[in-house]
């Protein structure tokens, strides 16, 4: 299995348990003691999720397709770093919630302004990494200010929407990583 499709699977495992995770949070109104240990877990499959773009064949190339991967990732793993941290010190923790989602989404919009532009997926799959970095940003972030975060149900219902496009991101690099596994090779005799 490639690196893609590897990562692609456990974004793909770990998304779909945070939307289930996140909306019966939402409906139940309870989140377990050791839910920032969970939480910490499911950005780490949204940072593989972007890993799994960023090895993917869907053209991020070029310093604007790289550095906004870099700073896709960099903003998950900040956002792990605040999880873990939070319960320790909420004013450490609530300041590195506030950065993270804002590179994520960033890095999301330039990796996925490259992808539009390379036309290397087609169809609304070329418009993910833009569409969830657009998310993040207009939708996500907002909606954490105005209802105060978690465990809010609407921000809890907004994570879960979150999660539900980094999966269908992961879905799409697994298709196409697993289309080009099993496309024959077109072979020319001379």
């Amino acid at each position: 299995m490639d690196k893609s499709r590897a990562s692609a699977v456990a974004a793909l495992l770990v998304t779909a348990f945070a939307v289930v995770y996140a909306a019966g949070s939402a409906v139940a109104g309870w989140e377990p003691s050791s839910g920032w240990l969970l939480q910490a877990l499911i950005h780490l499959g949204e940072l593989a999720a972007v890993a799994a773009l960023a090895l993917s064949d869907a053209a991020v190339r070029g310093r604007l397709g790289r550095a906004g991967l870099a700073v896709a990732a960099a903003g998950q793993a900040v956002m792990v770093a605040a999880e873990i941290i939070w319960p320790r010190n909420e004013d450490l923790g609530n300041a590195l919630f506030g950065v993270g989602p804002i590179l994520t989404g960033a890095g999301l919009i330039a990796a996925g302004v490259t992808v539009v532009r390379a036309r290397a997926w087609s169809g609304a799959a070329r418009f993910l990494p833009i569409g969830l970095g657009t998310y993040t940003i207009f939708v996500l972030i907002p909606v954490m200010i105005g209802s105060g975060g978690p465990p809010a149900p609407l921000a809890l219902w907004t994570i879960a929407g979150w999660d539900a496009v980094f999966f269908a991101l992961a879905a799409c690099v697994l298709a196409r990583a697993g289309s080009a596994a099993t496309a024959t090779p077109k072979v020319t005799v001379r």
